[in-house]
């Protein structure tokens, strides 16, 4: 990988030290000029040709396109989720007590019991995994990095101890897709979602939502979309093109029968663009030579910042971490005071906690370099002089 050139689709880097990708991607310049493009077109023409994501989102997670449908954010393919599986009394959902809010409230309002499975340390094991999954298990909702600690979760032996109780699993895997190599296959999960915005670089307001194909016809969305509706668009014109047009019988049939039936059809236009242009971005430079340089950076940042004498939440294997690392000083006023003077001096990273476990959390991607991480010691070490 080239870095000298890969740099120069990053133009934030020119005037900024940028480790906060966990909490929103830095503007890809062909993902600005996708968009820019879409615009353009709409002074010539009413409708203008869209690119269609789909297929290169699978690549990224190696799985077919018809097991996957655009959504509007990685929030809404959780609710998605919650509407299909619906919970009732007496079964349980599996969470962590690190999962972010958005993977947590959408079943907060169900019949169900909430098993949350508490942190050691900022280190949620297999073993607890499989102590908290029961046969009354309806789903596991896994963050598989979760976002303060940055602890990347085997999800293949989470998925092994889920379905052996009959349980589903959905991935969230918002802090994984771009960063690291996410397999739906492999991890035999049920259901993943991820959006654009962070490790993608993409506009928000465009997300992915892949189902297992052998659920897909095991459920009926409740937000339906009349486009989704395959006898309504299998020919040639829509059916208002037609003098019988009639919006009940025209629309009387089944919804098509790839996982494209649970789009509900709100992603906007220009986001579409800008995802289209990230992901095959993403799939040019090849994910194993991304993760390789994530990798790379986390483990050079992780052995810094123990040298520098704080305490380092992530996981220190590199099979249990991603792009996301997060260390604390021993009061919460240096926290403060740490991460104010790093924004003051052009190092940009994010100030977070939950589960108890959080502090200053950096978030380097392939476009950094040794050199930032240098950059962020500097600063840091100033900090509490």
């Amino acid at each position: 990988m080239d870095l000298s050139h890969t740099r120069k689709d990053f133009p934030i880097l020119q005037h900024m030290t940028y480790l906060n990708t966990a909490a929103s991607g830095p503007m890809l310049k062909p993902v600005q000029d996708a968009v820019l493009g879409y615009w353009k077109s709409k002074e010539e023409t009413q409708y203008s040709n869209l690119p269609d994501p789909l297929n290169p989102a699978a690549e990224l997670i190696n799985c077919n396109e018809h097991d996957i449908a655009l959504v509007h954010r990685a929030s809404q393919g959780v609710n998605i989720v919650a509407g299909l599986v619906q919970p009732k009394k007496g079964e349980n959902i599996v969470l962590t007590d690190l999962s972010y809010p958005s993977s947590v409230y959408p079943w907060m309002g169900k019949q169900a019991e909430i098993k949350r499975i508490k942190n050691h340390d900022g280190v949620i094991d297999v073993a607890d995994f499989e102590k908290t999954i029961d046969d009354n298990t309806k789903i596991v909702c896994l963050n598989r990095v979760e976002w303060t600690s940055g602890q990347r979760h085997d999800v293949k032996a989470i998925s092994e101890i889920a379905h052996e109780h009959g349980a589903l699993v959905l991935d969230d895997a918002f802090q994984a897709v771009g960063a690291v190599k996410v397999d739906v296959r492999h991890d035999d999960v049920d259901f993943l979602v991820f959006g654009g915005e962070k490790w993608l670089c993409s506009p928000c307001r465009a997300a992915v939502m892949y189902v297992k194909p052998e659920l897909v016809e095991l459920f009926m969305p409740d937000y339906r979309f009349y486009w989704r509706v395959y006898e309504g668009f299998k020919w040639t014109d829509a059916p208002w093109d037609k003098p019988i047009h009639d919006n009940i019988a025209s629309w009387d049939h089944d919804l098509v029968k790839t996982a494209e039936r649970f789009d509900p059809g709100c992603v906007a236009e220009d986001a579409q663009c800008g995802l289209d242009a990230c992901l095959r971005y993403f799939n040019n430079l090849g994910i194993a030579e991304i993760q390789k340089q994530v990798f790379s950076l986390v483990d050079y940042l992780i052995e810094c910042l123990e040298d520098l004498g704080v305490k380092v939440n992530t996981p220190k294997q590199s099979e249990m971490h991603a792009g996301i690392v997060t260390y604390t000083h021993d009061r919460y006023e240096d926290n403060v005071k740490s991460y104010a003077y790093l924004q003051k001096n052009g190092v940009n990273v994010a100030h977070r906690y939950t589960g108890g476990v959080g502090g200053i959390r950096v978030s380097p991607h392939f476009f950094n370099t040794e050199a930032d991480i240098d950059e962020l010691l500097r600063v840091q070490r100033e900090a509490l002089i």
